[in-house]
């Protein structure tokens, strides 16, 4: 039977031993602090392609929304006397793209112009941003207007947009 004492003292590691033991937890975690380092470089990268996306679409929403209004506004202070001699039910359609200095905002623009009675037309604006590529943005708009008749064929009353309607008043 062995002494307890020399048990106990051959249990004992040597400074040598345990240096060579932790020589490789250099190497561990210095790849640890490496793949924490890809990890927060990945993630900003990511936030700021969602910031750039984001950014692009309202700026694609603000302009399709302000290209219909212009539109509309166009439409109703141009009014044509062609527009006037619409059967009932019939429409005109209208197109034109706007240009800018930046190709994300330029615009593809639709107007219809409709007579729904005598004295009710509805003008309907299509707007998509950008004019060619893959759409970032989409608006419609739709105005009605109600025009009296003119007393003569000289005159071009202006239509006011009526802004509340019934329904059973449309027809």
């Amino acid at each position: 039977m062995p002494c307890w004492r020399a048990v106990a003292c051959s249990n004992v590691v040597s400074r040598a031993t345990y240096r060579c033991a932790r020589r490789g937890i250099a190497l561990v975690s210095v790849l640890g602090m490496l793949a924490l380092a890809a990890a927060l470089i990945a993630g900003a990268f990511a936030t700021a392609t969602a910031a750039s996306r984001a950014t692009r679409t309202t700026r694609a929403a603000i302009v399709a929304r302000e290209s219909a209004r212009r539109a509309l506004g166009r439409a109703v202070a141009g009014w044509q006397a062609m527009d006037d001699s619409l059967p009932i039910g019939a429409f005109v359609l209208r197109t034109s793209p706007e240009s800018s200095g930046v190709a994300l905002d330029s615009a593809n623009t639709r107007i219809r112009v409709q007579r729904l009675s005598l004295t009710r037309f509805v003008i309907a604006v299509d707007v998509t941003v950008p004019a060619v590529g893959p759409t970032l943005a989409r608006r419609r708009m739709r105005v009605l207007l109600e025009r009296p008749p003119s007393p003569d064929s000289t005159t071009l009353l202006a239509p006011r947009p009526l802004v509340r309607w019934p329904v059973a008043e449309l027809y």
